[in-house]
């Protein structure tokens, strides 16, 4: 597995670090590295043959969100967390391409929780296809 940093420029930087986090006050680091094959996470994207997947890490809170597709969508989970309060899902992007894995670090609080669902989307845009998510999955943060 070939390991390469989220912030490959000043500018991906900026985008990563604001964009998936507008309107938030926790902090969330990202990584992204390269994977072999296809993954089926906990939560695949919908009638598509898992084109994307997302699991939920407890230990230390990490948040996956897998590209298994060369179709030219890139792959975003929506979730709410529990120390977070607002009217919209927070985001995270996979907008690295086939075999791209992400991997967010959201340091949610010991008695906390993560409710989340994987979809295709369009990055550019920041459309979420919304015919193409899984089920929500709820989870304790432990």
């Amino acid at each position: 597995m070939k390991k390469r940093t989220a912030f490959v420029g000043a500018a991906s930087a900026a985008a990563l670090a604001v964009l998936p986090l507008a309107g938030t006050a926790s902090a969330v680091e990202y990584t992204v590295t390269t994977e072999s094959a296809p993954h089926r996470g906990d939560r695949c994207t919908y009638a598509n043959s898992c084109a994307g997947s997302a699991s939920f890490v407890h230990d230390g809170d990490h948040l996956l969100v897998w590209d298994n597709a060369a179709d030219g969508h890139s792959v975003v989970v929506e979730y709410e967390r529990s120390d977070e309060n607002g009217t919209d899902y927070l985001r995270a992007w996979n907008y690295y391409g086939k075999y791209h894995r992400l991997d967010a670090n959201m340091n949610i609080p010991e008695d906390g929780w993560i409710s989340y669902r994987v979809c295709l989307g369009e990055y550019g845009s920041r459309k979420v296809l919304k015919d193409t998510c899984s089920a929500f999955n709820w989870e304790e943060a432990d």
